[in-house]
């Protein structure tokens, strides 16, 4: 039966919310094996993930707007539809290009669902009612951000990377057939209204920017002619973006928004709880894969405590939160993120399975109460325009919280993994120095050590020689020629063999000799990079410890005004 109302609504939302989050990250474990299919830079793969994020960030706010204008039910259809076509392409796609375009259509879709799933799920049920959905809804984003990387490492080691994108077309075919059978088509309430079109060029041009120099940040540099070029046209976009919407008679997003305390709050708390789940959900399962060798498939199994944890406890941190208010559950939740991290920054490579689960359980654990308390806040006690408005603008700096961490995150362990690299190198260099052998070899096996310790891929080993073979005979040559010179003329003939044998044998045995030396340096060089490097990841998230617990203030955003409550309660009664 149809109708705007109820549970069924609410799960057809969830599963709208589910296939665009499980996106966000489902190609961070994948994206190694579609580089090798498609045989793509390192640029172009970057780009596979970052045009997701970046185009729902961009016009998750418009297409809100316009789903307002149009019909959100139609528009969540269509979402759908883009959506699942996208992703069809993404699996078809034969070159790193055509995966980018394919990529594009299926974020277009993107932005269109998440918004109008939010929205759509939240006026489902009465204004008293919104914890149900809002727990179910907030849950659903955390668990299938956190899944992505199990799903696509799954899905990718047990089929091929295409079903990772294959997967969610009979997805979209079931929500269309929900969406019809359920939500009310014909005849649903539209907002009548003009198209803000300098609002749409302004908060186009505010995110796109600011997306672009968080993903291109690192490869310019951040003090880049590229990158103040993008601050600039940033900062100018916003200025001119709250001056139009304040003149504005339909403004693209109602600026009340953001006075109001809870919404304000929600989004704080949101774009920072994204910031420090994506941060460990990149770069954990890259550790795991590179350096304590796990197989894909191992490490998106030793992250999915996380997912499992969000699952779990959001339904239990909504109702506390209902019950308690968004203080505690939010202070709690960063809490939890905190002690997460420092056990992160104990990561080693002999860090075991049971610690690595152990600590993606307490990021999952503290994240679901950070994400249930900000999904709630975000809706305040909004309705109609004002409720899409808050679900846009949540939606975007949602996105850019993961796009920040990803900014954050990577920029920091590549300066940090550079400066260890050094410190390897400087290792190398004192280490060659004590060994025994010529000064000549000492050059040769310092560049190779030196060119394998800078290589992108920590796994390569450097091919440590002493000396070629047209060095060894040649030096062979030296010595016989030397020892034949001191035997008489009339008898070198004969004894040349001899000693051409007896110099042979002597300089082999010495270069096995220098070549064990070498060889027990390389091991030493090695163990020590390996060890070094990989604490990389270990210093990254310590730095990051105080900024997770500053995150604990955020709580305070959302404490009430009990003082001035209890003023004018005095006040009444002195009346009475």
């Amino acid at each position: 039966m149809k109708g705007t109302g109820g549970m069924k609504v609410v799960l057809l939302m969830c599963l709208g919310i589910f296939v665009c989050m499980l996106d966000s990250t489902i190609m961070n474990i994948t994206l190694p094996a579609i580089q090798d299919s498609l045989h793509t830079s390192l640029e172009t793969s970057s780009w596979m993930l970052n045009v997701y994020t970046m185009t729902i960030a961009v016009l998750a706010i418009p297409m809100a707007r316009f789903a307002e204008m149009f019909g959100r039910n139609k528009f969540y259809i269509v979402g759908l539809f883009v959506f699942g076509l996208g992703s069809a392409l993404c699996g078809l796609a034969t070159n790193g290009d055509y995966l980018i375009a394919a990529r594009f259509i299926q974020s277009f879709g993107a932005a269109i669902l998440i918004p109008c799933s939010m929205v759509i799920g939240i006026a489902a049920m009465p204004l008293e009612k919104r914890t149900l959905p809002l727990t179910l809804l907030g849950a659903t984003q955390g668990l299938a951000t956190a899944l992505g990387p199990t799903v696509g490492g799954i899905i990718t080691e047990k089929l091929n990377w295409h079903w990772v994108f294959y997967v969610n077309v009979p997805i979209c075919l079931l929500a269309i057939g929900g969406a019809f059978l359920i939500l009310t088509i014909k005849n649903e309430s539209r907002v009548k209204s003009k198209i803000d079109w300098c609002g749409l060029l302004f908060s186009v041009t505010s995110i796109f920017p600011l997306n672009l120099v968080l993903i291109k940040g690192n490869t310019w540099g951040w003090d880049s002619t590229q990158a103040i070029g993008c601050y600039v046209i940033t900062l100018v976009s916003i200025v001119l973006f709250i001056i139009v919407e304040k003149r504005s008679k339909a403004p693209m997003v109602n600026l009340n928004l953001f006075k109001d305390r809870l919404f304000t709050g929600s989004v704080i708390t949101v774009t920072t709880g994204f910031v420090f789940l994506i941060g460990v959900m990149v770069l954990l399962p890259q550790f795991l894969t590179n350096f304590q060798h796990k197989t894909e498939l191992q490490a998106a199994l030793l992250v999915t405590p996380v997912s499992a944890a969000i699952f779990v406890f959001s339904q239990i941190a909504g109702l506390l939160t209902k019950k308690i208010g968004f203080t505690i559950p939010v202070m709690f939740g960063f809490g939890m993120m905190g002690i997460a991290y420092y056990l992160l920054h104990n990561l080693n490579i002999h860090s075991t399975s049971g610690q690595i689960i152990l600590l993606c359980s307490l990021l999952g654990f503290g994240f679901s109460f950070v994400i249930s308390s900000a999904t709630i806040a975000s809706t305040s006690s909004f309705e109609g325009e004002m409720l899409t408005a808050s679900q846009s603008v949540f939606s975007m700096l949602r996105q850019v919280g993961v796009v920040l961490a990803v900014a954050i995150f990577v920029a920091g362990l590549t300066t940090t993994i550079h400066d260890k690299k050094q410190d390897v190198v400087h290792f190398a260099a004192q280490k060659l120095e004590q060994l025994d052998v010529p000064q000549s070899a000492k050059e040769k096996i310092f560049n190779e050590t030196k060119k394998s310790i800078t290589a992108e891929k920590q796994n390569q080993k450097a091919n440590q020689t002493i000396i070629s073979k047209a060095e060894r005979q040649q030096l062979i040559n030296s010595i016989v020629e030397k020892a034949l010179s001191s035997i008489p003329e009339e008898q070198r003939a004969v004894a040349k063999e001899m000693v051409y044998k007896q110099v042979e044998k002597q300089v082999d045995e010495e270069i096995d000799h220098k070549g064990k030396i070498v060889k027990t340096y390389g091991v030493q060089v090695g163990d020590y990079a390996l060890k070094t490097i990989s604490s990389s990841f270990a210093d990254l998230y310590k730095k990051s410890i105080p900024f997770v617990l500053i995150c604990c203030l955020t709580g305070f955003i959302f404490r009430e005004k009990r003082r001035k409550n209890l003023v004018n309660a005095v006040k009444l009664q002195s009346i009475e």
